[in-house]
């Protein structure tokens, strides 16, 4: 019994402070109109999660979140995209099912997010679609929020000159830089149980903090790595796991 309660099977929740003021920032933003938002963080810090833990913070009666990950989408796979969405049948011209998608949006008792994740895999052309589906009437605000969430490159991505236009329509820029050195501890306690975290001393995890970067999903990978090195029930210290920390290939 003593092994499943310090062992849990399913990972619990720790809601670091990067992420827990992004997602406050996005709940404030959301109710006050349509808008561009940017979500950066390297692979691991938690963008994904945020996007979910937002969504389902959100009163389904007054919003309906759209979530979109397919890397590499076109531009027009972005438009059936969301004509789907609306339950729209496609018209013989891109600019007639524009029209018909602003018509429906605009009834909707609702206002509609579309989340895209894995945004910096979009080619250029499909991140301008989506500007101009959200804007598909002139001299008008957006018809619905767009956040766009994606490696830290999306950002250098945006200065490109086709791409400004979507750039400086961005009013919420947030970026999740992982861990802070005081929330490492508590991080691993949650994630692997009393008794294996409390196998890790302070140069074992301030090792493993400086080889993940503080980026969570790597922490918690490498101390996973370092823990397998030793028999259960023994400390680890800096000698024994030293070339696991020095072997890890980071993603």
């Amino acid at each position: 019994m003593s092994q499943a309660k310090n062992t849990p099977s399913k990972k619990k929740a720790f809601v670091y402070s990067d992420f827990d003021q992004a997602k406050r920032r996005i709940l404030k933003a959301i109710p006050q109109g349509p808008f561009y938002g940017l979500l950066t963080g390297a692979s691991g810090t938690g963008k994904t999660s945020l996007l979910r833990e937002v969504a389902a913070s959100l009163d389904r009666h007054r919003f309906q979140v759209h979530y979109l990950a397919q890397s590499r989408a076109s531009s027009a796979g972005l438009g059936r995209f969301l004509a789907e969405t609306l339950h729209l049948t496609p018209r013989r011209s891109h600019t007639e099912t524009l029209r018909a998608m602003a018509q429906a949006l605009r009834a909707l008792p609702f206002r509609i997010l579309l989340f895209v994740d894995e945004a910096h895999m979009l080619p250029d052309e499909a991140l301008q679609e989506v500007r101009l589906l959200a804007e598909s009437e002139l001299d008008s605000p957006p018809l619905f929020t767009v956040f766009f969430s994606g490696l830290p490159e999306l950002k250098g991505r945006l200065e490109a000159p086709a791409l400004f236009p979507l750039k400086r329509r961005l009013s919420l820029c947030l970026s999740l830089s992982g861990l802070k050195k005081d929330e490492l501890e508590p991080f691993l306690l949650c994630r692997l149980g009393e008794a294996q975290s409390g196998r890790l001393g302070a140069e074992v995890l301030a090792g493993i903090f400086e080889r993940a970067r503080g980026i969570p999903a790597l922490v918690e990978s490498l101390a996973r790595r370092c823990l397998d090195e030793i028999p259960d029930g023994e400390p680890l210290d800096m000698e024994a796991i030293s070339e696991a920390l020095e072997s890890w290939d980071l993603p």
